[in-house]
């Protein structure tokens, strides 16, 4: 009686032990922070949202594209010093690595609105959502303050 109870608290023990060691979930984690966007001033203008996304999974992926119903339109832009000027553009995508991150802020890149449908006003929240090559839809909120 004893050693059967010895062999089922070993088998007990073994497979907690064994669960504790299962590897990360194969392919991207994605976890999004620290989203913010800036004031405004006016309607039919422009604005920006500004985040951290981490991939804490196996696999690299991608941001390819946003969303967000403030704006008559919404994508992903980066910015670049050229001859002593910032110029901003469209990009396809952000690589987001495994174990890594990528950062949105300002001067860098950033999710963009284009024809803003009212001004954008501190303590108001943003909804984005994020598109990914790899992983699920991920909406976000984010909230207008100054930087």
């Amino acid at each position: 009686m004893k050693k059967a109870l010895v062999l089922v608290v070993s088998v007990m023990l073994m497979t907690v032990a064994l669960g504790a060691c299962q590897a990360a979930p194969a392919g991207p984690q994605i976890e999004v922070s620290g989203v913010w966007g800036r004031p405004s001033p006016m309607t039919a203008g422009n604005g920006a949202a500004y985040m951290l996304i981490e991939n804490t999974g196996s696999e690299d992926d991608k941001v390819i594209g946003a969303w967000s119903d403030v704006a008559e339109n919404t994508e992903i832009h980066d910015m670049t010093m050229d001859d002593g000027v910032m110029k901003m553009f469209h990009v396809d995508s952000y690589d987001v690595p495994a174990g890594g991150s990528v950062e949105l802020k300002p001067g860098g890149k950033h999710v963009m609105f284009i024809g803003l449908y009212d001004q954008l006003e501190v303590g108001q929240v943003v909804t984005v959502e994020l598109e990914f090559e790899k992983s699920e839809k991920m909406t976000v909120e984010a909230e207008i303050r100054e930087e």
